[in-house]
């Protein structure tokens, strides 16, 4: 949570609570869910449910492990670009996933919760808090005994929720009845796609076994006490002798203190320990089986529920490394299809992902021996892998790195010095154009010999210039004025209602976050970075405010979308148009109804 976060929770507005609000009591219980149509009884009698399977310290160890593991890892949000993916830690979804989903409890409990819940129940649920815009902005868990799926009668799957209270407006919510689009579904192994099977009632025997035999062994030793060994000698002693003896025998090798001590017997004394029996090691490989099957059912290794045996040093890391490349990421790529599916409108050019770096925190020989790799090969710089090490960046440390001896592919060694290399074909220029990119001087100007420029002469520079510079960054704007058209004409043909469109309110974070490092590196340019970024903002204010009077009736929705057409060429016009008079003090040089 950033400095700005912690400023708006004392200051600012409180955080959105979400218009769901459970009322089961804290700490009841789970049981079985209703929708599980597997029987919950095991050949032993026991009735499993989520809370008595996890008293079967294989279940707890399993659920604990892979639950804890993924609640723990960062989970990115992603732009995509023509240049590949790239962490966006400013979206607001981020603070969302990895750091209070809810009022009422932190990212780590929350994801664990969800993902205990399917790892037992065969579900996880959640309801999804959006604005206005229809962005989420809280998460509220539901419990999964309490939640059941049906199908209304155009054959859309709808969730019923047998608890809490709704606080909204909308009449069909406050039914407890939510749509597939506002709950945030972790479906564990299915048969039909759509619910998860529980799998402790897939383990139910197996289960159940292990749970008797832990309470078997638990009164047997707690009923019967088995001594250590017994002390034999010929002929009978009397009971003083008897217990003067013990008593001995114990103050001289009794206590792990004491152990490995020279026993010296006399007149026929004799130590005879006690074994265990065959029905205490029949026990002993009972509850061996029980945990393995148990931790394969799960996709655990066997050696982190407490199974060692025959396991080497070896073994136990390549079992590791599967149980990160099968298990966990199979769970994590469920979180991550879900989120990106229901968490980010569509349209919008972003994913989630979780990373699994923070695996390797506690192993710092792998890490460093990866970020040296990773540096060698130009696949990291040196900064970025100080970032990660949460290190400050350091001189000349943005520098990719390749070796001397690594060639494009299908390159040829050059032999002697090279020619000039052509110019690359013109592209469309991407938003993430960097200011050193752009030429502000005129390639096909002659060079003059030096001499003071007059007023007039810098005053012709200056807006040659700024031609240049707008020109190199107009197509950038365009086309995020292109993107978030389509993103919004993406949200707004799928309004069924006309009050939902009177709710919608023009979103421009996404547009914000396209045009912020243009705008400014374009006003660095020009002499003023403020007042450039002063000029976007107002003009962003200026823009939604447009596309509000612009869409009204959903009857005409339609020809409404169709009328903002020309908007991205005559947008950005209008936006380059107010820099060049802010900044410059210059006349128009472009009309601002020019079409792209």
């Amino acid at each position: 949570m950033g400095l700005k976060d912690i400023v708006l929770r004392y200051l600012g507005a409180p955080p959105p609570r979400s218009d769901f609000e459970e009322t089961v009591p804290i700490g009841q219980p789970v049981s079985g869910s209703v929708q599980s149509y597997i029987q919950t009884y095991s050949y032993t009698g026991e009735v499993i449910t989520p809370t008595r399977a996890l008293e079967a310290p294989s279940v707890f160890s399993c659920v604990r492990l892979i639950a804890g593991s993924l609640a723990r890892l960062e989970w990115q949000v992603m732009r995509e670009s023509a240049d590949g993916q790239v962490a966006e830690s400013a979206h607001p979804l981020y603070g969302l996933l990895n750091y209070e989903p809810g009022e009422d409890y932190t990212a780590v409990s929350f994801r664990e919760a969800l993902i205990t819940n399917a790892l037992l129940a065969g579900n996880g649920y959640a309801y999804i808090q959006r604005d206005a815009a229809g962005r989420a902005v809280a998460l509220e868990l539901l419990r999964p005994d309490y939640v059941s799926m049906y199908r209304d009668e155009a054959n859309q799957p709808y969730y019923q929720v047998f608890s809490g209270r709704y606080t909204g407006t909308d009449p069909e919510k406050s039914a407890r009845r939510f749509r597939a689009y506002d709950v945030f579904h972790l479906t564990g192994p299915s048969m039909e796609g759509v619910l998860g099977v529980p799998p402790i009632h897939l383990m139910r025997d197996i289960i159940g076994l292990e749970l008797e035999v832990q309470r078997y062994v638990t009164t047997f030793y707690a009923n019967n006490a088995v001594p250590a060994g017994t002390l034999q000698m010929p002929g009978r002693l009397s009971p003083e002798a008897s217990k003067r003896l013990r008593e001995a025998w114990q103050a001289a090798h009794g206590g792990a203190s004491r152990a490995g001590r020279v026993a010296v017997l006399e007149d026929g004394l004799k130590y005879d320990p006690i074994s265990p029996n065959f029905k205490d090691a029949d026990l002993i490989e009972m509850r061996k089986y029980c945990r393995q099957q148990i931790a394969a059912a799960f996709g655990v290794p066997s050696h982190k529920v407490g199974d060692t045996d025959a396991t080497s040093w070896n073994s136990a890391e390549q079992a590791d490394s599967e149980f990160v490349k099968h298990t966990l990421s199979s769970w994590a790529t469920r979180l991550e299809q879900e989120a990106s599916r229901k968490l980010i409108p569509r349209g919008e050019a972003f994913c989630t992902r979780i990373s699994f770096d923070s695996l390797l925190r506690a192993d710092m020989s792998t890490r460093f021996n990866a970020y040296a790799v990773g540096i060698t090969n130009g696949i990291l710089t040196v900064n970025e892998a100080r970032a990660l090490e949460g290190r400050p960046a350091v001189e000349g440390g943005d520098q990719i790195r390749v070796p001397m001896n690594t060639e494009a592919p299908g390159q040829q060694p050059a032999e002697g010095p090279s020619a000039p290399a052509e110019a690359p074909a013109a592209e469309e220029p991407s938003v993430d154009l960097e200011p050193e990119e752009i030429d502000l001087e005129p390639s096909s100007a002659p060079e003059e010999p030096e001499a003071e420029d007059t007023e007039a002469e810098e005053a012709e520079d200056r807006a040659a210039a700024a031609q240049i510079a707008i020109a190199a960054v107009r197509p950038a704007i365009e086309a995020a004025y292109r993107r978030h058209l389509g993103r919004i004409s993406d949200y707004l043909v799928r309004q069924r209602t006309q009050a939902k469109l009177d709710k919608w309110a023009p979103p421009i974070d996404c547009l914000d976050a396209d045009l912020r490092s243009v705008v400014a590196g374009l006003g660095r340019l020009l002499g003023d970075e403020d007042r450039a970024v002063a000029v976007l903002d107002a003009d962003l204010v200026r823009h939604a405010r447009m596309l509000r009077s612009h869409i009204g009736d959903i009857k005409t929705l339609s020809d409404q979308l169709d009328g903002l057409r020309s908007m991205p060429g005559s947008a950005a016009a209008a936006l380059l148009d107010l820099l060049k008079v802010t900044l410059l003090n210059l006349p128009l040089l472009e009309t601002t109804n020019e079409q792209a």
